[in-house]
């Protein structure tokens, strides 16, 4: 049974017109515009909804946020080129590739040891990071080429 829109009389199902106050009977069908879609995880909700049932965010309107996604080009530089600058004066491979902020803590580094080599550590220090620099500017060129994003800090995560 379907209950009149006007008079709320019960009319039976599929009659045109309510037999009490003779308005027009409009059924209601669920349709797309019941429904809306969470803002945060797509989720398909009822339209009354005020909080999304599927990842808790709130259903209320909220301006859109914008999608940050990086594109990472291939890099064409050279591996070798990038390994015998770091070679040559540590963090200049870094540099070549772009990745400035972390060839200047190399270089930083680099001095520090340098000063440290009066007593004795600096020499260990200086090898370790030189090493380090070499390493580090030859595989991230090969990420690189490889369309891999390498972050422009120090990662002694991916070392080993």
């Amino acid at each position: 049974m379907v209950n009149c829109q006007n008079c709320g009389e019960e009319v039976v199902e599929g009659a045109k017109f309510c037999k009490n106050c003779g308005s027009e009977i409009v059924v209601e069908q669920a349709n797309e515009k019941d429904t809306k879609f969470c803002s945060n995880c797509g989720f398909e909700m009822p339209k009354a909804s005020k909080f999304c049932p599927e990842c808790g965010t709130t259903a209320e309107r909220v301006p859109p946020v914008m999608n940050t996604t990086t594109i990472v080009v291939p890099s064409n530089k050279s591996s070798g080129l990038a390994a015998l600058l770091s070679f040559l004066i540590i963090g200049l491979g870094q540099v070549y590739l772009g990745l400035t902020k972390k060839g200047i803590i190399l270089f930083l580094l680099a001095i520090i040891s340098g000063v440290l080599m009066m007593v004795l550590i600096g020499w260990i220090t200086w090898l370790l990071v030189w090493g380090y620099a070499i390493y580090d500017a030859y595989n991230s060129c090969e990420k690189m080429k490889k369309g891999i994003e390498v972050e422009d800090t120090l990662d002694f995560n991916n070392l080993f």
